[in-house]
């Protein structure tokens, strides 16, 4: 069961960088704790989240990967759940999962937020951020689209 006070200054650095208002939880039912009272928390369990259907998008999706509930999960459940999340349900989604869970997370594009190497326990944090998630490259704009300078002067 991961840590409040670790969840709590996590929340609280996570809506510095964008406002979260509406949060969805799987795993851990994080709305019975007290939290984060300005958070409309929505608890699911995993079965449940999967039949789901798409009504809103939360701001913040918490998966907790470590707990009873979802300790034995497959794979393929894994990445349902994570997919459905990630193109649907929540503009930011983080994961605490085992290390065994890394090479799904990283071809679902998630990135790490705490380095493995850096503790001694079974546990990785993940996050996938829509808004950061592809760097626009400097040639996709309209700059190098037309050339309109080179029109009357090269036969294409």
């Amino acid at each position: 069961m991961a840590e409040l006070n670790v969840i709590t200054s996590m929340l609280d650095d996570l809506s510095k960088e964008q406002p979260i208002q509406t949060a969805l939880c799987i795993g851990q039912n994080l709305a019975q704790d007290d939290l984060n009272s300005t958070i409309q928390w929505n608890y699911f369990n995993v079965t449940d989240f999967l039949n789901l259907p798409f009504t809103q998008r939360y701001d913040l999706a918490f998966v907790l990967f470590d707990t009873t509930d979802t300790r034995d999960l497959m794979d393929i459940h894994k990445s349902q759940l994570l997919v459905k999340l990630r193109d649907l349900m929540a503009k930011r989604i983080v994961v605490v999962s085992s290390l065994q869970d890394e090479k799904l997370l990283r071809a679902l594009g998630f990135t790490q937020l705490i380095d493995k190497t850096a503790h001694d326990s079974d546990f990785a944090l993940w996050q996938f951020n829509i808004l950061t998630y592809k760097h626009v490259p400097d040639w996709f704009n309209s700059k190098f689209w037309a050339n309109p300078e080179n029109w009357d002067k090269y036969r294409w």
